[in-house]
């Protein structure tokens, strides 16, 4: 890995009068970090390496250059100066948008040299386009987080003055911090405000003469991805590409770069949890209640709720709610019992009248863990919370719901217990193939593999294609099927006739009488439409197969109920497929004189053959609109 990382690095012409990171100070004893002109701040060896791989996939001459994409750069480098791009998440380090910003602009503009647009137009067209398409894509790359640098981050000058990014270079030392209610939608709009000032007008007078170009750079610019042409697909994807490497990469690319433990990533899910999303100390029903002993939340709730956000993050949480609570305990995150426990049983008592018959299973926080200021403390509950001895171990089942809506469809679990248990046979069986596989593994090869992918995408070998993306190790997400024997099938005996007609219409409007089968079809639509999730790379839960929407089982419902803060074991994912089919949108497959609900795909590659499984759906449309969609060339459906 450290060979790659080496390789990578020597990519690029070398500057010898390159200013090391190590030389350009960045903050005095009293934290104020100095402001730097663009100048300086690319003139590192790692910046210029970003910059010299731009300048090889860019045919144009130096002026050229230096106009179209040099200029804006250094715009962007005075606006961001050393700012991270994230709190604690990827490249949280002091620089870290301005490397970012580089690194997405570098990875974008080698996806956009396989991409033939615009689409479906005649060649001696897309030849005339060429250079306006590439430059929206760098443009595009050049914005898509710099809005981070004026909705998260608050910049404050040395003389007590706030200081915004589109002002340029600060004018006197200065000091940010991160808000806490921040309006993340605000990203995107605040690009295509900014661009205004990276960008001269000279540029956007040329780009104005190709419609479609225009129109593709404006709509992604203001975050409308689902009217963005394939802009938004090449920079969602160098994106990701430069996420993935900052948070799997060795740590010669990253040389600033914080390591942030996982205790901290803990304590930041409960701040942001405790003053996002937690009813704290309400006279009634809540999922947390503070006094004067410490912060008390619901255990089974806090440890969905973390789990989710940290997955959300991109980070590995235990799957285990009791290994979870032991890491807790091991980072005194949460406080212990007499007994060495995580679980504190209590009965509450509240002034107001509520008082529960059952007892809570509980966790016991610090308040100065998640407040840093005392003034920010809720009131504390009016009510007095008890803690019992836990009396048998029955007692392991204590209601934890206290504040949960049942809103659910209920199954006739008699009528489909037949459905329910060929499913679970089906799911086994597939996994079964490959049963030496595990989430740690899982999470391991798709990281090397991400890595590999984009140290090889600068590779010398001009042949590579950007379809190369979805490699054969395709789904990491997903179980990776083995070959199999000719009577596979003879697992996968579901009936047709068991599957009842569908009782809720899929374009229902109704929330509340939605099943959880209606509910993950508008959660993926909602996913793919904002570009949140994406379609036909080697992570991605949903291809694109003969025209139809191939849903990968069982990983598409197991991240939706993760991101829910849901159980996701196995009988919650097949009780959502068995809901997912009862709304009739998939297409079955014929085998023989039977039918059945699961379809294989056969990945292709260059490495061992493997397997996907899923839900084929021919209506595209309910899930991307009149978004025009290509076929994952490296999946062959099994009909």
């Amino acid at each position: 890995m450290v060979k790659l990382f080496s390789y990578f690095f020597k990519l690029g012409a070398d500057r010898s009068d390159a200013i090391p990171e190590k030389f350009l100070p960045k903050q005095d004893v009293n934290g104020w970090i100095m402001p730097y002109p663009a100048k300086i701040l690319l003139d590192t060896k790692l910046r210029q390496r970003y910059l010299g791989l731009l300048w090889q996939q860019v045919s144009m001459t130096r002026e050229m250059f230096e106009h179209l994409y040099q200029e804006p750069i250094e715009r962007y480098a005075e606006m961001v100066q050393l700012l991270p791009a994230s709190e604690s998440h990827h490249h949280a380090h002091l620089g870290g948008m301005l490397d970012h910003g580089l690194e997405v602009i570098s990875f974008a503009a080698k996806l956009r040299q396989n991409y033939v647009l615009p689409l479906n137009a005649a060649p001696e067209e897309q030849a005339k386009q060429k250079d306006a398409w590439t430059a929206a894509v760098i443009y595009l790359a050049l914005v898509h987080d710099i809005g981070k640098s004026i909705v998260d981050i608050e910049i404050q000058l040395q003389d007590g003055r706030r200081w915004f990014a589109w002002n340029g270079i600060p004018t006197l030392p200065y000091k940010f911090r991160y808000i806490k209610q921040r309006d993340y939608e605000l990203h995107p709009v605040l690009g295509g405000f900014i661009a205004n000032q990276l960008i001269d007008k000279e540029t956007f007078d040329w780009l104005a003469t190709y419609p479609e170009v225009f129109s593709a750079l404006m709509y992604a610019m203001a975050g409308h991805y689902d009217k963005a042409s394939v802009l938004a697909e090449i920079v969602q994807k160098a994106d990701q590409n430069s996420v993935a490497l900052a948070l799997g990469g060795d740590i010669t690319k990253l040389v600033q770069k914080p390591v942030i433990s996982f205790a901290k990533q803990l304590i930041l899910a409960l701040r942001y949890l405790v003053s996002q999303k937690f009813k704290i100390s309400a006279k009634g029903p809540g999922d947390g209640w503070l006094t004067a002993e410490g912060l008390w939340l619901m255990s089974k709730t806090t440890a969905d709720q973390i789990r989710a956000y940290l997955m959300g993050q991109g980070i590995s949480v235990p799957s285990d709610n009791r290994k979870l609570f032991d890491e807790m305990q091991a980072h005194q995150v949460i406080e212990r019992t007499s007994e060495g426990t995580a679980i504190w049983y209590c009965q509450l008592n509240a002034d107001a009248g509520w008082k529960p018959k059952d007892k809570f299973s509980l966790l016991r926080i610090k308040p100065e863990v998640i407040w840093d200021n005392i003034d920010a403390r809720p009131e504390l509950f009016a009510g007095t919370i008890c803690v019992v001895e836990k009396e048998n171990e029955s007692e392991e089942k204590i209601s934890n719901t206290v504040n949960e809506v049942q809103d659910t469809v209920p199954v006739n679990k008699k009528e489909n217990r037949e459905l329910t248990s060929n499913l679970q046979e089906e799911n086994t069986a597939l996994q079964s193939l490959n049963p030496s596989q595990n989430p740690e593994s899982v999470v391991e090869n798709r990281e090397n593999n991400s890595v590999d992918f984009l140290l090889n995408m600068f590779s010398d070998n001009n042949e590579q294609q950007v379809a190369n993306i979805p490699s054969a190790d395709a789904e990491a997400g997903t179980t990776i099927l083995k070959p199999e024997p000719e009577d596979l099938n003879m697992h996968i005996d579901i009936e047709a006739n068991a599957i009842p007609e569908p009782s809720i219409s899929p374009t229902n409007d109704d929330s509340h009488f939605k099943s959880e089968g209606q509910k993950f079809v508008d959660w993926l639509k909602e996913k793919l439409l904002k570009n949140q999730l994406t379609f036909n790379d080697r992570t991605a839960k949903v291809h694109i197969v003969k025209d139809c929407l191939f849903i990968v089982s069982p990983s598409s419902f197991e991240l939706y109920l993760q991101e829910r803060g849901e159980p996701y074991n196995e009988e919650s994912v097949n009780n959502l497929q068995y809901e997912f089919q009862s709304l009739g949108l998939h297409r079955k497959r014929i085998i023989k004189d039977d039918t059945v609900n699961f379809w294989r795909c056969k990945v292709i590659g260059p490495k061992k053959e493997s397997f996907l499984v899923g839900y084929l759906v021919p209506n595209t449309r309910l899930f991307f609109g009149d978004k025009i969609l290509i076929n994952n060339r490296h999946l062959l459906l099994e009909e």
